[in-house]
């Protein structure tokens, strides 16, 4: 499987159960959020609601492999 279709999986399961997750890019910069859209055309972005920033748009290839996990809550 391609690199793209395995991060693709990961944010339609994350964005489908409503699942808060931590996204970390190849640069090290991280977001945190809910995942309100991802592109099943091409397969190649999602859209993030970030929890500082609002709405963010992030291309599948800046996210580091295994960049996608669920978001650990404070206690």
């Amino acid at each position: 499987m391609k690199r793209n279709e395995q991060i693709y999986e990961t944010a339609i399961f994350f964005k489908n159960k409503k699942i808060p997750v931590h996204i970390t890019l190849d640069s090290g910069k991280w977001f945190n959020g809910k995942i309100l859209y991802v592109n099943e055309d091409f397969k190649d972005r999602l859209v993030l609601q970030e929890d500082r920033f609002g709405e963010i748009l992030i291309f599948f290839e800046r996210i580091k492999t295994d960049g996608i996990v669920p978001r650990e809550v404070k206690k």
